[in-house]
């Protein structure tokens, strides 16, 4: 005959098997990140780079990016400026042409924008650091995005390579002394110079710039059809 546990031992056993076992997992809040991407010439070096720079220089867009993240619009310029995503479309009367997701980071928004300043602090992307060709909007984008927010991809590798393309061209080589020479006076020609701190602050005006937008589009005086050969 087979007998029963005494009746202490058997409650314990119950209270054992119905308690689960609990691990706490502690987890930091992660933010998505997103790229915006401009089209500077709003269309217009797709139709005419082929012409200008030759059909194996061609370049679809002249390209601007910005990260966007914590409610906020960070982009290289006159320094490292953010603002609300907005404020850079409304105030240039232009639109991104592409917003792609580049991850999600564990990084906070003080430790970016800490990073930010550091950046500018130490010369890397500072207002006098600019440079249309080498250390551009598009630039700071790809490294803050893979070093001040540590994420594992940075933008689209094509965008980097655009001015390469441009410069790789008969007419690139011939106009970068004049583009270089322009820099010396014009400092971040394709940003807006306005900085605001506090993204929340902002209310976006009525009446987008257009026109200095178009003082950033190097296609703006260049006529959409070439005039006809004179006979």
């Amino acid at each position: 005959r087979q007998l029963s546990p005494p009746l202490q031992s058997q409650s314990a056993l119950q209270h054992r098997t119905k308690t689960p076992h609990i691990t706490i997992h502690r987890t930091s809040k992660m933010t998505e990140v997103h790229v915006a991407i401009y089209d500077l010439s709003n269309g217009m070096a797709k139709g005419l780079s082929a012409q200008f720079l030759g059909p194996q220089h061609a370049i679809d867009i002249i390209p601007h990016t910005a990260i966007v993240a914590f409610g906020k619009e960070y982009f290289f310029g006159q320094g490292i400026e953010w603002c609300h995503p907005q404020e850079f479309r409304m105030t240039r009367g232009i639109h991104p042409i592409d917003i792609q997701s580049l991850g999600h980071t564990s990084c906070s928004q003080s430790e970016f924008e800490a990073w930010c300043r550091m950046q500018g602090q130490n010369g890397r992307f500072s207002a006098t650091s600019y440079d249309l060709l080498q250390r551009n909007c598009n630039n700071f984008t790809e490294e803050a995005a893979r070093e001040g927010l540590r994420l594992g991809r940075g933008i689209p590798s094509w965008i980097l390579e655009v001015p390469q393309r441009f410069l790789s061209s008969p007419m690139g080589s011939m106009i970068r002394p004049m583009l270089e020479q322009m820099q010396l006076t014009n400092s971040a020609p394709t940003n807006v110079s306005h900085q605001m701190n506090d993204a929340q602050s902002y209310t976006p005006s009525a009446t987008p710039a257009v026109a200095a937008a178009a003082a950033t589009n190097p296609w703006a005086d260049i006529p959409e059809t070439p005039p006809a050969p004179k006979e």
